[in-house]
């Protein structure tokens, strides 16, 4: 029996045979751009896609109730598909006549303070605006947190817009409401860095259009304007990776990652074992080429000589456990318990907080991986006063004392093969550690496992 109505009418959309979303009412466009979607695009709401794809499938028209959910609420629905057949295509209609918005519950603002977590290893900001573009607010990389945006502030007056776009062309994509994606941009004040700007138009609950949620990545390729044309052939080559190969690699890894996770996950429906695993396997190998693109764009940065971290304040005791809250459900999937710090200490010290959270997650990430499934991590904290150190213990097989140096090598695996390692990980914690006036060291015994510690200068109270 379908639950009585609360929208005077339907909310209405229509895909293409393709499943792509060619229009939609407003409160669906919303929730579409939420979900990640840009006009145009499949229809990007997992739980409505899912139903369309069933739909198309057993071509027959379906009715049923829905949850869905965005970054700020949880929406019940019900909704109905309408089949057109034509000579070259099938298109569908779907009416959501009842639609409940409550709000997200305490386990999604987890979610969404380990997605912040994630943004800022990341390198990521944001940043929204009213229809007219002015910041309305503001969250950025720890390094730039000193003011340099402020509410009020025009985006446009903020940014000036770098090759191959010009600033015409993202005020006409602005105008239609256009998504905007990966684009150049450099900071006009301060010290003027170089960011990618993305962006996606948001729709308010009365389905206006009410301004844009904007996303900013580091851009630490070199900005080759600046150089003379003599240098500038070798600052292209230099930052290839980083300004290049990395971006136009990551868009398709992800969706390959995507794609195979929700094949194996079998959300459109039971699937053989095998086939299930070949798409587990395929996820598994997109995430070990896309972590190596993300390594080896740090590997550019880190090598390049005008390389340096900032020293933010931070604490490490805080770093611990958003560093084991990243990888919780890689832990809990081999039942490894971590057994972190006392949230209510502080340890103090001075260090870039994107770069630190980065090395955390690599030498958590080294630890779960080669520990036995059932052991157990220690995360403990430490201060003299002049350094403050964190150290990760792992209940692995060890390093022999005569392999210690080696890991810490570029490319050194140690012979290991298959473990989804790509040989970089120790090799940029150190020199990031090194970076920021710290060090990064390891003690250990073959077969008692093995600590990583990271000692950075203590914070003066």
């Amino acid at each position: 029996m379908r639950p009585s109505g609360n929208l005077a009418e339907p909310v209405r959309g229509r895909l293409d045979t393709d499943g792509r979303l060619i229009s939609a009412d407003p409160l669906l466009l919303r929730l579409h751009f939420n979900c990640g979607g840009y006009e145009g695009g499949p229809l990007a709401v997992p739980q409505l896609a899912n139903i369309c794809r069933l739909s198309k499938q057993l071509g027959m028209n379906l009715s049923r109730s829905v949850r869905a959910a965005d970054d700020d609420s949880t929406i019940d629905m019900w909704v109905e598909t309408r089949l057109h057949r034509g000579p070259d295509d099938t298109s569908m209609d779907i009416s959501i006549v009842d639609w409940n918005e409550s709000q997200a519950p305490l386990a999604h603002e987890q979610s969404s303070g380990r997605q912040r977590d994630f943004d800022k290893l990341a390198g990521l900001g944001t940043m929204r605006t009213d229809t007219s573009l002015r910041i309305v607010s503001v969250s950025l990389p720890s390094d730039l947190e000193a003011g340099v945006l402020t509410i009020g502030q025009s985006l446009l007056d903020v940014f000036d817009i770098l090759p191959p776009s010009k600033h015409g062309a993202l005020v006409e994509a602005i105008a239609e409401r256009q998504p905007i994606r990966n684009q150049r941009v450099r900071m006009n004040i301060g010290e003027k860095r170089l960011f990618g700007l993305t962006g996606h138009p948001l729709i308010d609950t009365a389905g206006l259009y009410s301004g844009y949620r904007f996303s900013l990545e580091i851009d630490n390729t070199v900005d080759n304007q600046s150089n003379s044309s003599t240098d500038r052939g070798n600052l292209i080559s230099d930052s290839l990776f980083g300004a290049q190969l990395g971006p136009a690699l990551r868009q398709p890894l992800g969706k390959i990652i995507a794609n195979a996770e929700t094949i194996g996950s079998q959300l459109e429906g039971p699937l053989r074992g095998d086939y299930a695993n070949y798409a587990k396997d395929i996820a598994s190998a997109g995430r070990h080429l896309l972590d190596l693109v993300n390594d080896l764009s740090d590997l550019e940065a880190i090598e390049r000589p005008n390389f340096k971290a900032v020293a933010d304040e931070i604490d490490l005791v805080d770093l611990a456990h958003r560093a084991a809250g990243l990888l919780a459900v890689k832990s809990a999937d081999h039942q490894i318990r971590v057994d972190l710090p006392d949230k209510e200490n502080q340890v103090p010290a001075l260090g870039e907080f994107r770069r630190v959270l980065q090395i955390l997650v690599n030498l958590l990430g080294n630890a779960i991986r080669y520990s036995p499934d059932g052991s157990v991590i220690k995360i403990a904290v430490n201060s003299d006063g002049e350094r403050a150190s964190i150290s990760i213990r792992d209940q692995g097989v060890g390093i022999a004392e005569e392999d210690q140096p080696k890991v810490f090598e570029k490319f050194e695996r140690l012979g290991r093969s298959g473990d989804g390692g790509s040989g970089l990980g120790l090799f940029i914690s150190r020199r990031l550690a090194t970076a920021m006036e710290g060090e990064l060291s390891v003690k250990s015994v073959a077969g008692k496992g093995a600590t990583f510690t990271l000692a950075l200068p203590a914070r003066k109270s």
